[in-house]
């Protein structure tokens, strides 16, 4: 039976008007001393609030469990001085919200263009293809209020890059620093320092006014003011977009109207794409993508079954996981994530390796190709080894093995991987403090001492060595005293005791862990690796993997204490 004593709770206001920072900050003001006051005296506060909270288990326990949400029907999503716990949500980002949960893009907005008459419409005289290009130049200032307005980060969706390889890979950087620099100096010169945008759209509808109006006849000669897309994705410029968009988030909050003229002095050179085939996207977000570093992962994050798989582990139920499937991506912070809880799909697939299958070796070794396509076998999605962990499909059996497993499984993986870093960070300072006393006694031994101190001292430095490098051996040992060892599946951790101010768990979980799982681990690879001149070499050969489990398995057959101390340990910490 699974135990749950950890409780989040959001508490919203709503509001029906447009409000001001200054409003905002009142709200949260206001809510935040009605929660005082209610938790000191329940009859002090409004008698439909009393009835609300008195049907939960809300209590003095729990008030640092507090998210604190004011919505409002203003565009305004963001505050000087916002604590980590106090979110602002706008109506519309809820409508923007609902509109996206099955979609990559924008559904409409119109942009507005740089009023000259620099436009052009690429023709490529095909009448087989329908696809449409046309470049021009778009005001920076409403790229920023077009990024802010879709980045919803507070809702965990971000449809403005939602067909790019990559989010934004840095809210800050040195390239925002140069941007910033330049439209707060020279903002008319952007045009020319800036490699551009490109946006691809299903729609698009060019707004042409007059050039000149003679006696209220119009002139046949016409610029492009603003442009209309729809269904639509900026799939390189996304480092741009969201700098802008930063500069004008950092310019309301300071109501700076220098900066925000600045701003809209900005123009931004775009490529517009109309394409309406799926596999033609695909193809452009690659290769438009290629003149910054782009790695096979990047390519394949538009995949059905990534998509399939950030969607699942981070949505319903808890536990809820955030899988980095495109780079600069950041987890919902509406969600009450542990540390364990954010990953990369290619760290997932690597712990699978090590831990579902058993293949320590593996998981270093694939890294490198996991994600390239080998177009020899067509069975396959992307290679052999992808299909094996990340393949979706309706019938169970045909699925990769994440697709397989639980959310709760999952979440046990990666706690396990976060509690192998902390282990090995508490061994590594026990081994070299028995190294420090070695070495004190090392000074005042004599010759047939120091013989025995400097095999001390090389078996401390050999333990170092392995416990820095024995990662997915760790993981794979601890699967296989699971397998053989667990009878009852449905036990998870105790993450609530081991997040809990109160480190007496925690660190007994540490030292548990590393007593019985990665210490045995190192010991194994030393002894299997006797003789060998550099034990990193020996981790990385594939016979090793054999070696490894097979002595693993002939010591967990024939030392019966084992099945004792794994299931002690599971009463111990999980629940």
């Amino acid at each position: 039976m699974k135990i749950r004593d950890d409780y989040y709770y959001d508490i919203i206001q709503v509001k029906y008007t447009t409000l001001g920072q200054q409003d905002i900050k009142q709200c949260f003001a206001m809510i935040q001393r009605t929660i005082k006051d209610f938790l000191k005296d329940p009859q002090s506060v409004h008698k439909n609030l009393r009835e609300v909270i008195s049907r939960s288990n809300f209590d003095n326990t729990y008030k640092n469990n507090c998210t604190y949400y004011v919505v409002h029907n203003g565009e305004l999503n963001f505050a000087s001085g916002l604590k980590k716990f106090e979110r602002i949500v706008t109506s519309n980002e809820l409508k923007i919200l609902q509109q996206s949960l099955d979609t990559d893009s924008v559904p409409e907005e119109i942009l507005k263009s740089d009023g000259f008459n620099n436009f052009i419409s690429y023709n490529h005289n095909n009448i087989e293809n329908t696809e449409q290009a046309y470049l021009c130049n778009l005001n920076g200032y409403d790229l920023a209020k077009l990024n802010n307005k879709y980045t919803s980060t507070e809702l965990g969706k971000n449809i403005l890059f939602g067909q790019n390889l990559r989010d934004s890979l840095e809210n800050k950087s040195k390239t925002y620093d140069s941007m910033k620099q330049t439209i707060d100096t020279e903002p008319e010169k952007f045009w020319f320092y800036n490699n551009g945008i490109t946006i691809i759209a299903e729609g698009f509808n060019a707004d042409a006014v007059p050039l000149v109006r003679i006696e209220g006849n119009e002139q046949s000669n016409k610029k492009i003011d603003s442009v209309t897309l729809e269904n639509f994705s900026i799939i390189n410029g996304a480092q741009t977009t969201s700098s802008l968009g930063i500069y004008l988030k950092e310019a309301e909050i300071n109501r700076d109207d220098d900066k925000i003229n600045k701003l809209k002095n900005v123009y931004v050179l775009t490529r517009i794409l109309v394409i309406n085939k799926t596999e033609l996207k695909n193809n452009i977000s690659i290769y438009n993508n290629m003149q910054n570093p782009i790695t096979s992962r990047d390519m394949v994050s538009n995949r059905p079954e990534q998509k399939k798989l950030y969607e699942w582990l981070i949505s319903g139920d808890r536990p809820n996981i955030h899988v980095e499937i495109r780079r600069g991506s950041n987890p919902p912070s509406h969600l009450n994530l542990h540390k364990h809880q954010i990953t990369t799909n290619e760290t997932l697939a690597q712990l699978a390796f090590a831990s579902f299958y058993r293949e320590p070796y593996t998981a270093k070794d694939k890294k490198r190709t996991l994600f390239n396509n080998d177009y020899s076998k067509e069975e396959f999605t992307i290679n052999e080894d992808y299909h094996k962990i990340f393949n979706f499909h309706d019938e169970n059996d045909k699925c990769g093995i994440l697709f397989k497993k639980t959310k709760s499984e999952i979440d046990e993986l990666l706690f396990v991987a976060y509690l192998y870093k902390e282990s090995k960070k508490y061994l590594k300072k026990e081994y070299e403090q028995r190294l420090d006393k070695q070495y004190a006694m090392l000074k005042n031994a004599d010759e047939d001492e120091q013989q025995n101190i400097n095999d001390f001292i090389i078996n401390y430095k050999t333990q170092i060595a392995i416990n820095n490098i024995c990662f997915f051996y760790c993981i794979a040992l601890y699967y296989e005293f699971k397998t053989q060892f667990d009878d009852d599946n449905s036990k998870v951790f105790n993450y609530s005791a081991y997040y809990d101010r109160n480190t007496h768990f925690k660190q007994s979980l540490i030292e548990s862990f590393s007593q019985l799982f990665l210490s045995k681990t190192i010991e194994i690879i030393k002894n299997e690796s006797a003789g060998t001149a550099n034990v990193g070499n020996w981790i990385r050969s594939k016979k090793s993997e054999d070696l490894f489990m097979k002595k693993l398995r002939h010591e967990l057959a024939v030392n019966l204490s084992f099945s004792n101390l794994y299931r002690n340990f599971v009463n111990e910490y999980k629940l």
